[in-house]
């Protein structure tokens, strides 16, 4: 019975050997199907455990100077500001020029005379493992100590399944090193099927050689000339927009709407006058009674000294009356506004403004001429370079944008202004060069800026820097 039982066992783990050959016979003949280098490493790190159990994989890219971690086990993306991989990356120091599987721990991190981030990175590994492998996977055409290779390192959840795993992990990297030369062989051919042509003389690195010469010619010799696009608005040349000259009640608006074209002198609006002539009255009775009685004072000042005094301050009280007179008598010159020149009225809601008292220096309405119109630019400030003596600006408008219109400068504000979307933006007037028959004021569109011509260099330099300033 014993060696029945003895014969079982020797049965079991030759069964679980075969079982184990035969797992990493098909890991390395699936992983030849693999034809990228990021979809070999992903197979790698999370198909290896069919054949090796462990916790957790990943693989560590040393073809740069800088090594980085390729593939993560269970993380279809690798997160490279992880706490697993920043630890990742600092036992990596360690594991530089490594020739053969071995299992790391404080010994073998003091034979490589490790720094202190790598004996940490290792106990932040061991905090949720008990045992951590690394083994290089070289492909066999890469000469020995050439930097270009990968390093898996494996963590198992207890020392019994490393020890386990020690004889079948350096077979599945034997393996796993033919199909990674076969991945980064494969990916050359098809790069260099794209660059190399027919002729042996146009290879890819004479291609880009030649590419990257003509651009630093471009980027001294070739000058471009910096376009700004800015919004801009059609508007008169010179507004009129009336206000109220004195407080009071407005009384008719003639039946004027919004829109209407109006010739000049047509009145537009008026004053309530009847409370302006009875004060006008008021004043010249106040007038009259105060002349009377300074008559009066006067004739009698010439026998009692003592009522010289009131002569003088009957006087003031004269001249007060005048400007009462004055003021009353402009008052119903200006209580009917009319039109000063000819164009559309402005004038909003006329049925709410009649019967509406006002006060002095309220708007009341506009007129818009059709004659002379201009187009008012707003450039953002940032863009101030592109203004120059030589600067070109063309509008499009939106109802037209396929008509271009060519337009002079006439004056640029001396500082920005905020504008209504919150940006301080230069204003800048512009005379339109034979304007379309059909434009209005209001409208809208698009000025497009031409600045002085500058090298292709600087262009590409300061545009850099703005956007570098913005991030």
């Amino acid at each position: 019975m014993p060696e029945e039982k003895d014969l079982q066992k020797e049965l079991l783990k030759a069964r679980g050997k075969l079982n184990a050959l035969s797992a990493v016979l098909r890991l390395g003949h699936e992983s030849f199907e693999k034809k990228s280098l990021a979809q070999w490493a992903a197979y790698v790190v999370n198909n290896s455990v069919l054949a090796v159990p462990y916790s957790r994989s990943a693989l560590l890219d040393f073809r740069s100077p800088n090594p980085s971690v390729l593939a993560v086990s269970n993380q279809p993306e690798v997160n490279s500001n992880s706490e697993y991989a920043i630890n990742l990356i600092y036992l990596a120091r360690a594991l530089k020029d490594l020739t053969r599987a071995v299992v790391v721990d404080r010994e073998f991190l003091q034979s490589r005379d490790a720094g202190p981030r790598s004996f940490e990175a290792l106990e932040y590994l061991l905090g949720s493992a008990k045992a951590v492998m690394a083994m290089p996977i070289v492909p066999p055409d890469i000469q020995e100590g050439h930097a270009e290779f990968l390093v898996w390192v494996v963590e198992f959840e207890n020392k019994r399944s490393a020890a386990a795993a020690s004889a079948l992990l350096p077979l599945l990297c034997r393996h796993y090193s033919e199909s990674l030369q076969y991945a980064l062989s494969a990916r050359r051919k098809g790069m260099l099927n794209s660059l190399i042509g027919r002729r042996a003389f146009f290879k890819p690195s004479r291609i880009i050689l030649a590419l990257l010469f003509i651009f630093v010619i471009c980027l001294f010799a070739v000058k471009v000339r910096e376009n700004i696009a800015a919004n801009a608005e059609i508007i008169p040349e010179v507004e009129n927009i009336y206000y109220a000259p004195f407080d009071g009640i407005i009384d008719s608006c003639f039946d004027n709407e919004s829109g209407r074209f109006i010739k000049k002198g047509t009145p537009v609006l008026k004053y309530d006058n009847e409370e302006l002539a009875f004060k006008l009255l008021t004043a010249r009775n106040e007038y009259n009674k105060i002349k009377a009685k300074l008559d009066l004072i006067q004739n009698e000042s010439f026998n009692d000294i003592s009522k010289r005094g009131q002569v003088k301050l009957l006087n003031l009280q004269k001249e007060r009356a005048e400007i009462d007179i004055k003021r009353n008598r402009w008052q119903l010159q200006k209580s009917e506004m009319q039109a000063e020149i000819s164009g559309k009225l402005d004038i909003g809601d006329a049925d709410k403004l009649t019967g509406r008292a006002v006060h002095a220096g309220e708007k009341l309405f506009e007129i818009v001429s059709t004659d002379k119109l201009l187009a008012l630019a707003y450039l953002n400030e940032r863009n101030a370079s592109v203004l120059a003596k030589d600067s070109t600006v063309t509008l499009y408008l939106h109802n037209s944008p396929e008509t271009p219109i060519k337009c002079d400068i006439i004056t640029v504000s001396p500082k920005p202004t905020l504008t209504e979307k919150r940006v301080f933006c230069y204003l800048i007037r512009l005379r339109m060069e034979n304007p379309p028959s059909d434009i209005i004021c209001g409208q809208r569109g698009i000025a497009r800026i031409s600045g002085p011509r500058i090298r292709l260099g600087y262009y590409l330099f300061r545009n850099i820097v703005l956007w570098w300033r913005q991030v």
